[in-house]
């Protein structure tokens, strides 16, 4: 085979499975049940890009600078709770209200994420 081929028989049968993966379809309940997994996982990245942010905030900067980090994302957790209740609540006693929450979770924690990056650890 050629290196073409190889690879485009890669292609063709892995990256549909990363995609399956990574996409959450079914029943209603292995949907909500996915993407809480997906949540879990990038709410553990959260708490390793927080700990670097805590890192960088502690030294070179100010002890106020590093009680300020901490207080924003307490600040931030209760903020995102709050507005995932209320996106939620849009679906009423709906069942993709689970799913829905599940989904505004994982936006906004991504979102997180990507502003202590930008913030503290200047990545993009």
């Amino acid at each position: 085979m050629t290196t073409t081929r190889i690879l485009a028989a890669f292609f063709i049968l892995v990256i549909p499975s990363i995609a399956q993966s990574e996409t959450c379809d079914g029943t209603t309940h292995d949907t909500a049940v996915c993407l809480l997994g997906v949540f879990k996982k990038v709410d553990a990245e959260l708490n390793v890009v927080y700990q670097r942010s805590l890192k960088v905030a502690r030294d070179p900067y100010t002890p106020q600078d590093f009680q300020n980090l901490k207080d924003a994302e307490r600040k931030w957790i209760a903020y995102r709770d709050a507005a995932c209740k209320a996106e939620r609540g849009l679906w009423g006693l709906g069942t993709g209200a689970s799913a829905a929450h599940s989904i505004c979770l994982i936006r906004i924690t991504r979102e997180r994420i990507a502003a202590l990056k930008e913030a503290y650890l200047m990545e993009e």
